[in-house]
Formats: C-alpha cells, sequence, structure tokens
C-alpha cells in the first residue's frame, strides 16, 4: 500500500461531495440567505482548517454587499467578536464539537445574535445553531480535512448568493485527475503564496495541509504582501497564482507553479466566479501536499499526535 492512501481516498471524494452538497442543504440554505441579507453585521468564526473557509466566505459575502469578516479564533485570551440584536454569528467546524466555539456560539446567542453553523458531523453546534448546513461529506479518514473543507467553502459561498456547483465539480474532478509529478521535483517548498479572492486564507490553508500530511512547517502570504519584502528572502516557493493576475511576472526565484497554463506544472482550470476559484485552488495545494509528503517518504494518514477535535483554553 503505498503512502497516504486514506488522505487520497478523502481527496478523490471531493467531486462526489461537492456534487451533493448545495441539493442537501437547499431549504437550509434558503433560510440561510434570507438571514445574512438582513443581519447588520455578519461574523464567521473557525479553527484552523475552519478558520481559513471562514475567511474565504467573509471574502465572498463582501463581494456580495454584505458587511462580513473573519475574526481571531477565540480562546481564553481572545475577545468575542462584538456582536448582539441584529448580528449573524457562523460558525464553521467539521467536528461540530469544538470546545472554544461551542462556548462562543453561547455566549453570541446570549447577547441575541443569530447562529449559522457549517458542520460535517453535526455535534453540539448545529443543536444550538438557528440555522443548520450539513458539509454531507461523509467521515474523513484522516485528520487532515479536505472534503469537509471545500463543502464547507462550497456553503460559505453559497450564503451569498446562487451558485451552480457544476462548474466546481469539474474542476476540482480535472485537479484531482492531473499528473502531480511535476510539483515534487528540486527543493522542497518552505513558503506558500497565493492570489485571487482570499488569497490569505487560500495560503494559509495550503501550507497547514503541508505540515499536517508532510511534517514540514511552511510560512504563507498572499502574493502582493510576499512581494513587498519577503520576496527577498532566498526561498522555493508554492505559488497558487494565476498567470492573469498581473503579479505573477514578478514571482522569481525558485518557484514552484500551480496555474492554468500548460508551462505550470498543475494544471487548473479557469473560473469566472472568484470563491469558485478559490476552493479549486485549495485543492490543487491538497494534490501538492500528497505528492510532496509521498516524495519525501512521510506518510500523510499519520495522525502525529493531532485530533479532528482541538481541545484549547
Amino acid at each position: 500500500m503505498s503512502l497516504g492512501t486514506a488522505f487520497a481516498r478523502d481527496l478523490a471524494a471531493q467531486p462526489a461531495a461537492l456534487d451533493r452538497v448545495l441539493g442537501v442543504n437547499a431549504a437550509a440554505l434558503r433560510d440561510a440567505r434570507s438571514l445574512v441579507a438582513g443581519a447588520r453585521a455578519v461574523r464567521l468564526l473557525g479553527i484552523g482548517s475552519s478558520r481559513h473557509v471562514a475567511g474565504i466566505g467573509a471574502a465572498a459575502l463582501e463581494l456580495a454587499g454584505v458587511r462580513a469578516d473573519a475574526p481571531p479564533a477565540p480562546g481564553a485570551d481572545v475577545p468575542l467578536p462584538v456582536v448582539g440584536v441584529g448580528d449573524v454569528l457562523v460558525a464553521v467546524s467539521q467536528s461540530g464539537e469544538t470546545p472554544a466555539l461551542v462556548t462562543a456560539v453561547r455566549r453570541a446567542h446570549e447577547l441575541g445574535c443569530s447562529i449559522i453553523t457549517v458542520t460535517n458531523t453535526g455535534g453540539t453546534l448545529a443543536r444550538l445553531a438557528d440555522i443548520a448546513l450539513d458539509c454531507a461529506a461523509g467521515p474523513e479518514q484522516v485528520v487532515a480535512a479536505t472534503k469537509s473543507v471545500t463543502t464547507s467553502a462550497l456553503l460559505l459561498r453559497a450564503l451569498a448568493g446562487e451558485v451552480d456547483a457544476a462548474a466546481l465539480t469539474a474542476a476540482v474532478a480535472q485537479v484531482l485527475a492531473a499528473d502531480a509529478s511535476g510539483l515534487v521535483t528540486g527543493a522542497h517548498p518552505t513558503h506558500v503564496v497565493a492570489g485571487g479572492l482570499g488569497a490569505e486564507h487560500v495560503a494559509a490553508e495550503v501550507a497547514l495541509k503541508m505540515a499536517e500530511t508532510g511534517g514540514r512547517l511552511l510560512t504563507s502570504e498572499p502574493v502582493v504582501e510576499h512581494l513587498h519584502g519577503p520576496a527577498a528572502v532566498p526561498a522555493t516557493i508554492l505559488a497558487l497564482v494565476h498567470p492573469s493576475d498581473p503579479n505573477a511576472t514578478q514571482l522569481a526565484g525558485d518557484v514552484v507553479r500551480i496555474g492554468p497554463d500548460p508551462s505550470y506544472q498543475l494544471v487548473t482550470p479557469e473560473l469566472a466566479d472568484p470563491a469558485l476559484a478559490a476552493i479549486v485552488a485549495l485543492v490543487a495545494g491538497q494534490v501538492a501536499a500528497l505528492a510532496w509528503s509521498r516524495r519525501t517518504g512521510v506518510d500523510a494518514d499519520a495522525a502525529r499526535g493531532l485530533s479532528k477535535i482541538t481541545r484549547t483554553a
């Protein structure tokens, strides 16, 4: 059995999961869109992968004219976002049991805030919600989240308005079927940059996947931030930047590129919807994480002390 077999199975399950998730949540999404449309502000909370998804979702809502943001992950020394009557708090958690999120949601509810949850297994958060959205991705076989990440991102994009997931599903299937061998040449990446909508969160999520599956820490940032200083530091860069991005030509040095141009090592389709394009970039990053872990002889399936439910103060 090759390394990362279970992770690869989770990756492969994504097109089917993305294809069904909007239908499963059709009624709940209608109610959630109505709630969001009338909100004073929408605050999206999550930790780890869920916070990265929340950041992409907030960017999609802002693009649709809804005031939205993704505050810092909740914790003992992090104050609860300022919320009250007229606000909507969207809590994202694959397990639905993240203790810090449960505490934040209960407090927000006491303050009169409406609650929408996005979970893959229901749990306590779904029971506390005014509207519960279900990723319906099925169990993930490894700790490193994949299909629960992309389905939750699609649900958050759907909060901003109707979306046709067919193009996304086809694009994801194409990326998963691509030969990623061209990515894993030369030195292992030490830094991830991304462009497009939610670039900060896309880069952070891909760096997290590289850490979870390959046991290496990578830094991350949007390409525009990279070009404002860090570009001067010699490093191997994993770049998720579309060739049409005017910043793409400024990337120099040892760059492993992911994009739709045939000269790039991993071809990704171009999508008009920037939120859907961000989801495709996440999948490309997942594929890269698996390819690099295999090349370096690390088992992407290993938990390495991680858990689906992380208990923090």
